[in-house]
């Protein structure tokens, strides 16, 4: 097996756990009592549903996948200028978080490790965002 495809296979299976870890951050984000909460709530619900989406059309082209991880980072860190408190650190978290990933197609045991690290703290940060939602 070639090296580019090996690096895409993984890609491949990361993505789509990247993707799962999404969808369960969209399913942890119930909005809590504040009207200001439950819009930021809603709006990091539409913005992390649309990013599995985005993930998957990039499997086979690390720089799509970046692109579509800088896209969210940025779209969780204008979220989180707008909140406060623990929302707010919990959005900045998650856009700190998805920001700091960088796929090097020439480096895949790198791109497997970042790829598996992000799906764990991804994991951790949706416990934040919920707790912070309701």
């Amino acid at each position: 097996m070639k090296v580019g495809s090996y690096m895409f296979s993984v890609l491949s299976r990361r993505t789509l756990a990247i993707a799962a870890v999404a969808a369960a951050l969209v399913g942890t984000a119930a909005c809590g009592p504040g009207a200001d909460t439950r819009a930021t709530c809603a709006e990091a619900q539409k913005i992390m549903t649309e990013f599995p989406n985005k993930l998957s059309a990039s499997v086979a082209d690390p720089a799509s996948f970046n692109k579509a991880t800088d896209e969210l980072a940025a779209d969780l860190k204008a979220l989180a200028d707008k909140s406060d408190g623990d929302l707010a650190g919990a959005l900045t978290d998650l856009s700190t978080l998805f920001g700091a990933v960088k796929i090097d197609a020439s480096n895949p045991a790198a791109a497997t490790a970042k790829l598996t690290e992000l799906s764990t703290n991804a994991q951790n940060a949706a416990v934040k965002l919920g707790q912070a939602c309701t």
